[in-house]
């Protein structure tokens, strides 16, 4: 049965930036913090590793108090921090004034991680950086939903709004917008996940709560115990290799009450994600300590599976763990996400997923593109493979 691996930690850069990411702000994470930076020898490393992980506001801040960090990594962290503040204002801004034009509209709408995420876990949306805004509608509500953006500035990315509606449902699950003015990035989705037999019952008719803005606003978004499970399947399906993700959740979990985590395992269980929420909790636990509520007393061969993958990707050289663009990267990949979850449908999806290339199904591509995809990729395999033996 597979077991956690010692994390490699060469330059101390990871441990800190674990120590950093623990919550809440309390005794024990200041003190896990210093004992963390006596240990970086590579101060440069734990500055790249932040960028990659996209932790920089909870790592800038862990910096303030540490008189060994260099005086030019500690302005740039907070730079960079106080950017990553900056966006996250303005699209807490923008999802307010873009969900207000959806209830407007008659557009049903939640929005999943970003700025209500950030205000449940951290009380701040300033805490946690994120690429763009999340919203899910229904696949019907499409449409409309696409006029509301265009009528509030935003552009398409992919020329989403000139394909057949449903017509790309097949092979994506969100679409991409911009605006021209304030940069804010939008990703509309029909659904949470692109493997459409991943826990489908998550979703917009999933139990919601609001979490509160300011003065007069509100952000649905899903329920405290079905946001746990959702973060949980979220950063396993990509073995967690973010340390933002594994961060949210455990600091999601760690301020939930009682009930609230029991309901997220009972959750687990009746969708079929027991072994994923299992080692979510049990990766929060190694990584985090007594910052992340208990991981659980045994964990099932899978659970075990998922938290050794995750702990492997997650300290691995960070530019080894995005993989997911090219599927020649490794094999290793693949095969975690076919045993990601037993179920054949699930299974039959992914291997489905793995012989298209997204980028190919667009209004703009030729008719044959989408036909050829498959043996491009196949090219690309071989070549790289042939490059790597040549270089020997």
């Amino acid at each position: 049965m597979p077991k956690p691996q010692p994390v490699s930690d060469a330059t101390g850069a990871f441990g800190f930036l674990a120590a950093a990411c623990r919550w809440p702000d309390d005794a024990a994470r200041r003190a896990a913090i210093q004992a963390a930076a006596a240990r970086v020898t590579d101060w440069d490393a734990v500055f790249t590793d932040a960028t990659q992980h996209r932790v920089m506001p909870l790592v800038a801040g862990a910096m303030r108090d540490i008189a060994s960090v260099p005086a030019d990594i500690a302005a740039r962290s907070t730079a960079i921090a106080r950017r990553d503040g900056m966006l996250a204002m303005a699209q807490t801004a923008e999802l307010c004034r873009i969900g207000a034009a959806f209830t407007e509209r008659g557009v049903d709408w939640i929005t999943v991680k970003g700025p209500a995420l950030a205000l449940l876990a951290y009380g701040n949306v300033g805490a946690k950086a994120s690429h763009d805004i999340d919203l899910l509608i229904d696949p019907a509500a499409r449409a409309e939903a696409f006029a509301v953006l265009q009528a509030l500035g935003y552009v398409s990315l992919d020329g989403q709004d000139r394909a057949e509606p449903g017509s790309l449902d097949h092979v994506l699950k969100d679409s991409g917008w911009r605006h021209p003015d304030n940069r804010v990035m939008v990703e509309l989705h029909t659904r949470l996940f692109i493997n459409r037999a991943l826990v489908p019952p998550l979703g917009l008719k999933s139990p919601r709560e609001t979490v509160a803005v300011g003065a007069g606003h509100s952000l649905p978004t899903l329920a405290r115990p079905d946001m746990l499970v959702y973060l949980a399947v979220h950063g396993a399906s990509t073995n967690w290799h973010r340390l933002k993700w594994i961060a949210d959740f455990a600091a999601l979990t760690r301020c939930s009450s009682d009930a609230q985590r029991a309901a997220a395992r009972a959750c687990a269980a009746r969708i079929g994600a027991s072994d994923v929420h299992d080692s979510a909790l049990a990766l929060a636990a190694e990584l985090f300590g007594d910052s992340a509520s208990p991981a659980p007393a045994t964990l099932s061969h899978q659970a075990r599976r998922l938290t050794a993958a995750a702990l492997r990707d997650l300290t691995a050289p960070h530019r080894a763990t995005l993989r997911e663009a090219d599927w020649d990267r490794s094999l290793v990949v693949y095969l975690d996400k076919i045993r990601f979850m037993p179920d054949w449908a699930y299974r039959r999806e992914e291997l489905r997923l793995m012989l298209i290339e997204a980028s190919s199904y667009s209004p703009d591509a030729p008719w044959w593109r989408p036909w050829v995809a498959p043996f491009g990729l196949a090219g690309r395999f071989v070549r790289r493979k042939l490059t790597q033996a040549v270089g020997r």
